[in-house]
């Protein structure tokens, strides 16, 4: 449907397609721009899904992610209310897991690909 709007509003210079993003079909350094809009959440493996699209990121390029996360526990441990609404997300929504921004940013810091990493809550 997304192919079919966008011919029909003349923009051609677009393309659509469906793959999995753990292991996507695009050679290394294909794109100046990757976004990343509410996927990660999904996503069985953070590591290899924030691994990939660092691939595909052209050197110098940006990388914009919007995404669930949770909060970062390691200093401040979940209660178990926490523990329970996570749990809902996860049984209710099918999420596998959320991990917190801080650990988002240490995943894209450890590719070595962008030159700063920063975050907004």
């Amino acid at each position: 449907r997304a192919t079919e709007l966008a011919e029909e509003q003349g923009v051609k210079n677009a393309k659509f397609t469906v793959m999995n993003a753990l292991e996507m079909e695009f050679p290394d350094n294909t794109f100046d721009i990757v976004w990343a809009c509410e996927s990660g959440e999904h996503m069985p493996d953070k590591e290899a899904y924030i691994n990939e699209m660092m691939r595909v990121l052209k050197p110098g390029g940006k990388f914009v992610m919007a995404t669930w996360c949770q909060r970062d526990d390691r200093e401040v441990p979940f209660t178990k209310k926490d523990e329970k609404d996570l749990r809902f997300l996860y049984e209710e929504w099918t999420h596998p897991y959320f991990i917190s921004i801080e650990k988002y940013a240490e995943l894209i810091d450890a590719t070595g690909v962008m030159n700063e990493v920063t975050t907004a809550d």
